[in-house]
């Protein structure tokens, strides 16, 4: 297993198309974000391509220059030791951030999160031995960001999984946001918010122009195959939410599932005991990985469809 790190430079102007004038409303400000690749045992240069899983991180961490919230996880680490190359990029970049005052471990999910990820895997594509077509994953945070990867349409993709996905810019960044205000500064600050006579940012959905999922139109008729995890007490991710962009989808007739939880709160994937038998190889690094039923039913899914 080889884990390399990356940087890629990122356009992080967002133009105000809304300004009817006969100047340049657009332009280039590029910044330089991180990412990574993990390379499983089984990669070669010159061999089978590998496949890839793009696996978005969550605002509890961030991937800097040479670690990363996403590493660390056994999901990442099952998929690895079953031949799966895994990678994810911050979407924020550092200097970016520093300059509008915006906590690095929320990159909301923006357009420039997402040009981020199609930099990172037009990058990983370049430079490894890998088949153009991906899995995406995302967890929390990432949820909104996979999402939008997918729904942006710039990269094959094969099928998307998350676990307790954020999905609603207004209900659960802007009014119910985790880590006290930090998305919804985010949000405010990428977006461009206006403030009130209170200096308190006014949430404009029409400056989001589709980077929120569960307004998004396009949402219904999803591209790929999806499924989510959830608990039915999660207190950070509105379940109602989750619930409802799946039966959309379903209604129109795409292939969509939502895996319910009877408790563990934000955290499915550490829900119920070992699976006793997992279907795929758990030795990782000299190490046996306890696999849980969230982590064994994404690797299925995965599998299946592969």
């Amino acid at each position: 297993m080889k884990t390399l790190h990356f940087q890629i430079l990122v356009n992080c102007f967002l133009p105000n198309d809304s300004a009817a004038t006969d100047t340049v409303q657009d332009k280039e400000e590029l910044y330089a974000d991180n990412g990574f690749i993990m390379l499983p045992d089984q990669y070669s240069d010159h061999g089978a391509p590998c496949r890839l899983v793009i696996n978005c991180h969550g605002a509890g961490g961030t991937v800097t220059t040479d670690d990363s919230q996403v590493e660390h996880q056994v999901l990442t680490q099952y998929l690895l030791a079953n031949g799966y190359a895994v990678m994810d990029v911050n979407g924020l970049p550092e200097a970016y951030a520093e300059k509008k005052g915006i906590d690095l471990r929320n990159n909301v999910g923006s357009p420039i999160a997402i040009r981020s990820y199609v930099k990172a895997y037009h990058y990983c594509m370049e430079h490894f031995n890998l088949k153009p077509s991906v899995f995406v994953h995302g967890g929390s945070m990432g949820g909104i960001t996979s999402t939008n990867l997918v729904l942006s349409g710039s990269i094959p993709v094969i099928a998307h999984s998350a676990f307790c996905p954020v999905l609603d810019t207004y209900n659960e960044m802007f009014l119910h946001p985790w880590m006290g205000d930090l998305p919804k500064n985010a949000l405010a600050k990428i977006y461009g918010f206006a403030l009130d006579e209170n200096g308190a940012y006014v949430y404009d959905e029409n400056k989001l122009a589709g980077y929120n999922p569960a307004r998004n139109e396009k949402a219904k008729c999803y591209p790929v195959p999806v499924k989510f995890w959830q608990c039915v007490d999660d207190a950070v991710v509105s379940y109602p939410i989750t619930q409802r962009f799946i039966e959309n989808i379903r209604q129109n007739g795409g292939i969509a599932y939502l895996r319910t939880f009877p408790y563990g709160r934000h955290e499915p994937q550490l829900v119920g005991a070992p699976v006793a038998k997992p279907c795929g190889n758990t030795a990782y690094c000299g190490e046996e990985l306890k696999i849980t039923p969230a982590v064994e039913e994404v690797f299925v899914w995965i599998k299946n469809l592969d």
